[in-house]
């Protein structure tokens, strides 16, 4: 075949051949457009209607695989889809949720489900409790030599923590990140120390972080007295026993001269006449003067003493 008996069968009725050719690629387009494309997809799991005093205290399935099936032409972005579950009956203990294609939400024109993978999905809800609890901070390192953590506070010292009964009943504290006292001779403040629950599944209510300042005193060392027992005021009429009392009080080590009892008594407040019968009042320490910028009590036994009617002492 020669060069022009090839162009003229190619350009010989040429608007019916490129007709014939765009025809046959539109039917192409049609049946390649019906053909279904089927896949497994992971949803994700949302929950609407959750009644506020309730929680899911269980681990559950976080999303669900979904068969579905879309015509090729179609485009969707699978990320979309969403398994929901309606809570709004629910109620605390245990809950079997169904799943049907009814609960798959955001589904395309055109898209199919084919089947849920995952039929039920189990659920615990307890009721939602809130308690006072108190604030310890907590601290690591050792100050400087010669020196003693003397009180850790916070502020505020009460937090409220919310979260399910059954978690809520065994807290009785909330810590803190650490706090380094490496080497202080100082007390410090030190701002934004963030709260720590060890339980995840509880949360403090409108606070994150507290103040916490460290009070870093001269180690001291224990003094040991025996004391008399006084009952005051001084016109007081009572009677008690036993009439001594042991007192332990500390000084700065670095304080020179050791402390003479004379001075140091310890008390009881008669607040009103006594009506006859022996009645039970706690024991005071009276600090001498000289001593109360140095002295600190410690203990005293016993801690309180049985007071009886009697003449002035």
């Amino acid at each position: 075949m020669n060069l022009s008996t090839f162009r003229r069968l190619l350009l010989d009725n040429l608007t019916l051949k490129l007709i014939s050719l765009v025809l046959a690629f539109l039917l192409w387009v049609q049946i390649a457009g019906q053909q279904r494309v089927q896949r497994s997809v992971a949803v994700s799991v949302e929950f609407i209607n959750m009644p506020h005093e309730l929680e899911i205290t269980n681990d559950y399935p976080r999303d669900v695989n979904v068969v579905i099936s879309r015509p090729s032409s179609v485009r969707m972005d699978e990320r979309q889809l969403a398994a929901v579950i309606d809570l709004s009956s629910a109620e605390p203990g245990t809950m079997v949720v169904p799943l049907t294609e009814r609960n798959i939400r955001n589904v395309p024109s055109g898209v199919q489900i084919e089947g849920i993978e995952q039929r039920r999905i189990r659920l615990q809800l307890e009721r939602i409790r809130r308690k006072t609890v108190r604030v310890v901070p907590e601290t690591v390192g050792r100050p400087a030599e010669g020196f003693q953590i003397r009180e850790v506070r916070s502020s505020p010292s009460e937090v409220l923590v919310v979260g399910p009964e059954s978690r809520l009943d065994s807290v009785t504290t909330a810590g803190t990140e650490s706090v380094d006292v490496s080497g202080r001779s100082r007390s410090f403040t030190q701002r934004q120390v963030y709260l720590d629950l060890e339980d995840p599944r509880l949360r403090i209510e409108n606070v994150s972080s507290v103040h916490v300042a460290v009070i870093i005193e001269e180690e001291r060392r224990p003094v040991e007295l025996r004391v008399p027992i006084r009952v005051l005021p001084q016109d007081a009429a009572g009677q008690v026993s036993p009439r001594q009392a042991d007192v332990v009080v500390s000084v700065p080590v670095s304080h020179p001269g050791e402390l003479s009892g004379g001075g140091f008594y310890a008390y009881v407040l008669l607040d009103g006449g006594l009506t006859g019968e022996a009645i039970a009042l706690p024991l005071g320490v009276f600090i001498p003067e000289e001593y109360r910028e140095v002295a600190r009590v410690e203990s005293i036994q016993p801690g309180e003493v049985s007071v009886t009617p009697g003449g002035r002492r």
